[in-house]
């Protein structure tokens, strides 16, 4: 009874009455207290254990960095990168934006602004280019997430603490699952688009090539020091992932301020306090989240959820083949109702004791969780990164759903790689 009142007022309030998470959170917890006849005295302690955490202090501090770093002729220094190098390519443009939503994204750790600089700047060229806007859209929509699936991410702080388990590890078991999609989200823009565009019949010149490589090169490897520093500090053991962010940030400023002038004349309203404030309202929905979440963790321990559930799923099951397709399943509905760092705060605690007990190595079973609940930021009906995209084309949703098809595909073709070959997600944990 106690966990049936935790979700139904979770799920009735944000669903049905726009409440914001923390709030409906907060509500099913005080009155699953008081249901259970517990003391409403424990909510404080429980919020300040549950946010306390030193690793924690990782998430202010990228979240400053990317929105240091997402001004400042950072994307666009990207853009043009990617689209000198594969210029060769037909389908050149689908395939410029989903590299660049890689890199962008590795370096804001947000889907939403990779969406909003990488889409703001390549929309009208792929639309010029002969690009429908339905599909224009659901590709943008798409390749928005790859960027969290490679490391840093702060889904894979909060998944980290969550379980107890190595921030750096939890982060290189997405990378590989990264690169599969991206690659497929290739392969797909190619078969989809490219094959139709005509062959490019001038014969390729590698002086010319390169030169035009060593153009944009130096802008656009300044731009990406923020990921190298964070990648050479943490798995070179220079520092940890909390002091990577601060060393992010001290890069972020030094590249915003010191190397791109024009941040200011493009700019002008941006200041110091202007950016400290974004990183600190962004950081602070998340931790109240996260404060509100440790909450109900702690009704369902009392409750014994977790027992209750590992039990039930054993009664149905003791073959991990099948565990992991029920998980599959419940993983991508949640996705399609709940922002990430939510949905992890809640179902983490439960599924992972229950895939210990099928003998899966909590860092695989890290890449199967972000790669589902990332695989719902573009799933209807509560798909922030089509919402996102729609915004930027004028596209209704519905018209959306018929190009994104592919692309889903791609995302479940990858799913279903990582959840059955362990080694992809732990290759670089094993190296």
């Amino acid at each position: 009874m106690i966990y049936l009142l935790i979700f139904l007022f979770f799920f009735l309030l944000v669903a049905l009455f726009r409440v914001p998470v923390f709030l409906a959170m907060m509500a099913g917890a005080v009155i699953t207290i008081l249901v259970a006849g517990l003391k409403l005295q424990i909510i404080g302690p429980s919020m300040f254990n549950g946010s306390s955490a030193f690793v924690f202090l990782a998430i202010p501090a990228f979240m400053c960095a990317g929105e240091l770093m997402s001004h400042g002729g950072i994307s666009s220094a990207i853009l043009s990168l990617t689209g000198v190098m594969l210029q060769r390519f037909r389908g050149t443009l689908g395939s410029v934006v989903i590299v660049t939503s890689m890199l962008f994204g590795t370096i804001t750790g947000s889907s939403l602004a990779t969406i909003a600089a990488v889409g703001g700047m390549t929309i009208p060229e792929m639309l010029k280019t002969g690009y429908s806007k339905e599909y224009t859209t659901a590709l943008v929509a798409a390749a928005g997430f790859l960027g969290i699936l490679i490391p840093p991410s702060i889904p894979g702080v909060i998944y980290a603490v969550t379980a107890n388990q190595s921030v750096a590890a939890v982060w290189l078991a997405t990378l590989v699952p990264g690169l599969i999609l991206g690659g497929l989200y290739i392969i797909a823009n190619y078969i989809i688009f490219g094959r139709k565009q005509k062959k490019i019949d001038e014969p390729f010149k590698v002086n010319i090539y390169l030169s035009q490589v060593a153009k944009v090169l130096p802008k656009a490897t300044i731009a990406m020091l923020v990921p190298v520093v964070i990648f050479v500090g943490v798995y070179g053991g220079i520092f940890t992932p909390t002091e990577a962010g601060a060393a992010s940030v001290l890069v972020g400023a030094v590249i915003a301020w010191g190397i791109y002038p024009k941040f200011f004349k493009v700019h002008p309203n941006e200041t110091w306090y202007n950016i400290a404030a974004k990183a600190a309202m962004g950081s602070a929905g998340i931790m109240m989240i996260i404060a509100v979440a440790h909450i109900v963790s702690v009704m369902m321990a009392y409750a014994g959820i977790a027992a209750q559930m590992v039990d039930f799923v054993l009664s149905v099951t003791d073959n991990p083949i099948i565990f992991l397709i029920m998980v599959n399943l419940m993983l991508l509905l949640v996705g399609m109702f709940l922002e990430i760092n939510t949905s992890i705060l809640l179902f983490a605690p439960i599924l992972i004791p229950m895939a210990q007990v099928y003998g899966i190595n909590p860092i695989h079973f890290a890449a199967i969780v972000l790669l589902n609940l990332n695989i719902g930021m573009i799933t209807p009906p509560f798909a922030v990164n089509l919402f996102a995209a729609c915004k930027l084309t004028g596209v209704p949703m519905n018209r959306v759903i018929k190009p994104l098809l592919p692309f889903l595909a791609c995302c479940i073709v990858t799913l279903i790689l990582v959840t059955y070959i362990p080694g992809l997600s732990m290759f670089f944990n094993n190296m």
